[in-house]
Parts: structure tokens; sequence; C-alpha cells
């Protein structure tokens, strides 16, 4: 696992986002099981992840932050909505959430 603070003095964000790898689990409404991707950054409102699935902007999804050993980032589990789903080089999708529910 590895971060970084971005602090841009450009980037307009109210809060610092955060660079790091760790796994993060998702569900959708509509799905019967978990399925895992790669955390990229998170901040307090939002996080990216890469995954292998298309996801719709503006699906409802359940997150779970799972930072293992390393404690950089906290485990928590969240609610959010998908804001953008792009593709990468890897032919995966890079997904930026908005959180609308924490717990810790």
């Amino acid at each position: 696992m590895s971060s970084a603070i971005d602090n841009n003095k450009h980037d307009q964000r109210a809060f610092p986002r955060i660079t790091v790898t760790c796994p993060v689990l998702y569900l959708l409404p509509s799905a019967k099981r978990w399925q895992v991707a790669r955390l990229v950054d998170f901040s307090a409102t939002g996080i990216s992840m890469v995954c292998d699935d298309k996801l719709n902007v503006g699906a409802e999804i359940s997150l779970q932050i799972k930072p293992g050993s390393q404690k950089i980032v906290p485990a928590l589990s969240a609610t959010g909505i998908v804001m953008r789903s792009e593709t990468n080089n890897e032919q995966q999708y890079v997904i930026s959430c908005k959180l609308t529910k924490v717990q810790r």
C-alpha cells in the first residue's frame, strides 16, 4: 500500500485528496455479491477506484475500504453515487464516487 497527499494549490477541493492503494469492496443494489476493486485515492467526500466492471453514472453503490495492516486509510463502510466512469489503458474502469454516508 502506498499513499501521498495531493496539496496542489490549483486544486479547488474543500478537502485534500489522499492517494492510496488498497482493496475496496463494492456492491450495487442489483448485485448478489461484493466485487473487489483497487482504491486509487480518497477524500472526506469521495473516492476514486479501479475495477473490471463498468458502473453507470448515477448508480448507488455500497463500499467497504479494507486497508489491511497499514492504517494510512481507516477501514470504513460507505454508500455513495457513481459520478464518473472512464476506461484506462489496462481496459479497466476508473470510477469516481461521491460519498453520501460513511461509517467507521
